[in-house]
């Protein structure tokens, strides 16, 4: 039994508006994961500033480079995520395209495999978030082994 394009047509909108939902959610992630781990290189810093001894410079240094390296995972993994999912509406919005047409399948399939998609948006401008994060954290750092070893 075949289903008319209206219901064909619906389906994949729905799939289509859960797509750039869960875009945005990774998105955010991106925001929040750079935000916080930014932030909070700059908190452990103070606290073992505020400590007595002479290795809280060294033990922020290298706080602060696992910071960095859990920034640039957690930001990498979540851009793969991101462009996963826009591969995924990208095919979504052919299948759309195609409705009716000579170009549609026989066979709907609302969930083909969209690995060699390639997306309208790049989202490059994210790249930026961690840059700039990365670049706060060893301008702080550089600044407490000044202060610490002038």
């Amino acid at each position: 039994m075949k289903t008319s394009i209206e219901i064909r047509a619906d389906f994949l909108k729905a799939l289509m508006t859960l797509d750039r939902e869960e875009i945005r959610g990774i998105r955010s992630s991106i925001y929040n994961v750079t935000y916080v781990l930014s932030t909070v290189s700059f908190a452990i810093t103070s606290f073992l500033l505020g400590q007595k001894g002479h290795k809280a410079s060294l033990i922020c240094l290298v706080t602060d480079g696992l910071i960095v390296l859990l920034l640039w995972v957690f930001f990498l993994r979540l851009k793969r995520d991101l462009y996963c999912c826009r591969q995924c509406l990208t095919a979504r919005q052919y299948l759309i395209m195609n409705l009716g047409t000579a170009n549609e399948p026989d066979n709907f399939n609302p969930f083909p495999d969209a690995r060699s998609q390639k997306p309208d948006v790049t989202d490059l401008e994210l790249r930026w978030l961690p840059i700039l994060a990365t670049c706060a954290v060893a301008v702080k750092s550089l600044v407490v082994l000044w202060l610490q070893f002038p």
